[in-house]
C-alpha cells in the first residue's frame, strides 16, 4: 500500500457511509397506493335507477289529508283543457305547456312513472316526467287527473310501446296487446299535477 493512501481511503469512506446510513435511517417505505376498481357506467346508472325505485316505492302511494294526489310543482291559475280538445289541436300545441285534465286509465305497475290520462271521446295522453321523479299510486285508474307540462306529439318504438303495455295493470278479461309497428301518441312531460277522486 502506498504510504498515505489508508488514511485519504478511510477520510473519503467515512463521509459516504454515515450518509448511506442516514438515508436508511430516515427514508420510510414507499406505500403502493390501493387501487380501488372503476364502477362501470352501466353499474352506476342501474345504481341511480336503483334508487329511483326504492323513492318510487316509497312515496308514490301518498296521499293528502283531502284526498288529493299531489306531485310536483304546484298547478298554476289557468283554466285546464280537456284531453279531447288537447287531442284535437295536438299540432297546435306540440311542443308548449299545456294544463289538461281526464281520467286516468291506467298507470304504470311497477314504479307509477307513468299514467294515461283519457278524455270523454276516447283521446289518450300519456304522463311522465321530465327528470323521471314524479311517481303516482299503482291505484291511480279512475281518479280525476289535471296535469301541466310540455305536450308533444310523439313516435314511440314498438318495443318501448310494448314496455309500456307490459307495466300496466289489465281488466278483468282483457287480452295483453302485442304491438308489431312503432306507435304515435300524445305525450306530456309533466311538471305537476294533481289526481282527485272522481265525483
Amino acid at each position: 500500500v502506498v504510504p498515505g493512501t489508508r488514511s485519504v481511503m478511510r477520510a473519503l469512506f467515512l463521509p459516504i457511509f454515515f450518509v448511506g446510513v442516514f438515508v436508511v435511517a430516515c427514508s420510510k417505505p414507499v406505500e403502493t397506493p390501493v387501487q380501488t376498481p372503476a364502477i362501470p357506467a352501466h353499474t352506476e346508472e342501474k345504481g341511480a335507477v336503483d334508487g329511483e325505485a326504492a323513492a318510487s316505492k316509497a312515496g308514490r302511494e301518498q296521499v293528502d289529508a283531502d284526498g288529493v294526489v299531489r306531485r310536483g310543482a304546484k298547478l298554476g291559475d289557468a283554466t285546464a283543457i280537456s284531453v279531447d280538445e288537447a287531442a284535437a289541436k295536438a299540432k297546435e300545441l306540440d311542443g308548449k305547456s299545456v294544463k289538461l285534465t281526464g281520467v286516468v286509465e291506467s298507470a304504470c305497475q311497477p314504479m307509477g312513472c307513468w299514467m294515461v290520462v283519457a278524455g270523454e271521446k276516447g283521446e289518450k295522453v300519456r304522463i311522465t316526467s321530465k327528470g323521471h321523479d314524479i311517481f303516482v299510486p299503482k291505484s291511480a285508474a279512475g281518479r280525476v287527473a289535471t296535469v301541466e307540462g310540455e305536450l308533444k306529439v310523439k313516435t314511440v318504438s314498438k318495443e318501448m310501446a310494448q314496455h309500456y303495455e307490459d307495466e300496466r295493470e289489465l281488466t278483468a278479461g282483457e287480452a295483453r296487446k302485442t304491438f308489431t309497428d312503432d306507435q304515435t301518441e300524445l305525450s306530456v312531460s309533466a311538471t305537476g299535477l294533481e289526481l282527485r277522486p272522481k265525483a
